[in-house]
């Protein structure tokens, strides 16, 4: 029985921990930002987080690393808890509803580390301490990264983390895993909401290649698709985004396009306030960069939703002039939306609870004749090129071909296998998430959505780690 967004919406405003799936185009985020504009309605606080600083800037919300203060620590040591307990006490005790958006690419060590730390601040023995928590991705796209490799030259591996991976192993679970494979997720127990139904403008004939991706069936039929699509160009008036693996190539064509444009150079500093270190990680986890150079003609995206509703992140335009000095130079884009608007500097804050701990402000723009397909997930673009014969990660190739919404939007520069590799885990799974959902729209007819509240709390009174 496939789920409706206004199923899942029910069930999550009665209370119940949920996670969020689906293939791209199925309106995760659009039931994500209803539920979360339904409860700040109704006076609950509701902290917003991703499992990437990228995808928080999706959110408009703050990564689970500096919300839950856990940084990038692999271990909750008895240090870390005491700085912790000093630094986010207030907020996650403050805290009624906890969002976790991009939670394909977070590990289930991580998870476990912000369920306990939820638990001891809170004082409160219940799964992320009594938090209604949800949950949102899609395990197809990019798996999280190897703790080990990410934080090896910042982080050593502690006794607490050596003596926690015997722990998983003795419970037959993988803490690099999804975090399916956490502690928390089995005494959680959250709702899956499956959305099934497609809500972008495809005639159906790259949905039906995704869908075949997830499935794991892929055709000779889906691979002759794609091959008509090789070598094809949008028409000269069309903006194009160029999709690589690695940066140095997004960065080199950035680089030769703009310097190709015989118009004067406009350069836009970002301004930053606080110490050094966390204005470094800060600026590595933001798509604007540290120096912005455009000029007339150069193709951009924004990369922060507007207030205005003008245009969303993930946006394409053109610069098409500046305003006078005096006022500011301020690049003035025609975006193909049909708006057209002054883009003045935005910002982006680090915050432990009310305080700011560190600001950058920059105008919400990069170049965008390239970008990683890595930066590219959670955005929708209206065309975009790709080299799949170039990816090397597990669901780079899914991500890639689903930035697009339509068949006609995509333009291959090279195909090959790899381009069709998604976790093994992820199809695994993917057979009992849909069925938990099937089971949980049925649930929802039958006895209504307080139903899983109520079976919630009766499960877990007699499930709880300590």
């Amino acid at each position: 029985m496939p789920m409706q967004q206004s199923e899942a919406l029910a069930i999550l405003e009665a209370g119940a921990n949920v996670f969020l799936t689906g293939a791209p185009g199925a309106g995760k985020t659009y039931v994500l930002n209803e539920f979360i504009g339904d409860m700040r309605r109704r006076g609950k606080s509701v902290a917003v987080t991703a499992s990437t600083g990228i995808a928080a800037t999706h959110i408009d919300g703050q990564t689970i690393h500096s919300w839950s203060g856990v940084g990038v620590q692999t271990a909750l040591t008895d240090g870390l808890l005491k700085l912790i307990r000093t630094r986010r006490r207030k907020q996650v005790r403050a805290a009624d509803v906890l969002v976790i958006d991009e939670v394909s690419m977070m590990h289930a060590w991580l998870f476990d580390m912000v369920d306990q730390v939820c638990r001891i601040l809170r004082r409160d023995e219940r799964p992320f301490g009594g938090l209604q928590v949800v949950l949102s991705g899609d395990f197809f796209q990019l798996p999280p990264v190897s703790a080990s490799n990410r934080n090896r030259d910042v982080v050593p591996p502690t006794p607490e983390f050596v003596a926690a991976r015997d722990r998983y192993a003795r419970a037959g679970l993988d803490p690099e895993g999804f975090v399916t494979e956490s502690f928390a997720w089995r005494d959680l127990q959250p709702v899956v909401c499956y959305l099934t139904e497609q809500h972008r403008q495809d005639d159906g004939r790259l949905l039906g290649i995704l869908t075949d991706i997830r499935q794991g069936r892929v055709r000779g039929a889906d691979r002759d698709l794609l091959v008509t699509r090789l070598g094809q160009r949008p028409a000269e008036d069309e903006q194009a985004v160029m999709l690589f693996p690695v940066n140095r190539q997004a960065d080199l064509l950035n680089d030769r396009r703009l310097a190709a444009i015989d118009a004067p150079a406009h350069v836009f500093h970002a301004q930053t306030a606080g110490p050094a270190h966390l204005v470094e990680r800060m600026m590595r986890n933001m798509l604007a960069p540290e120096q912005l150079i455009l000029k007339e003609g150069a193709k951009v995206m924004a990369v922060r939703n507007d207030q205005d509703h003008q245009y969303v992140n993930g946006s394409l335009g053109t610069v098409v002039s500046f305003v006078d000095e005096r006022k500011g130079g301020w690049p003035i884009v025609a975006f193909e939306n049909g708006s057209t608007v002054t883009m003045k500097p935005a910002d982006w804050q680090m915050l432990d609870g009310e305080e700011v701990l560190a600001a950058v402000s920059q105008v919400p723009l990069r170049c965008a004749w390239a970008i990683t397909i890595h930066k590219s997930q959670g955005m929708t673009l209206e065309r975009a090129v790709m080299d799949l014969s170039r990816t090397f990660a597990p669901g780079m190739g899914y991500v890639a071909l689903s930035r697009v919404e339509r068949l006609d939007g995509l333009y291959l520069d090279g195909v090959n296998e790899r381009m069709f590799l998604v976790s093994d885990d992820a199809v695994r799974l993917d057979g009992d998430l849909r069925a938990r959902s099937a089971a949980a729209s049925s649930q929802l007819a039958e006895i209504g959505a307080s139903s899983f509240v109520e079976l919630y709390d009766e499960f877990n009174q007699d499930e709880l780690l300590f």
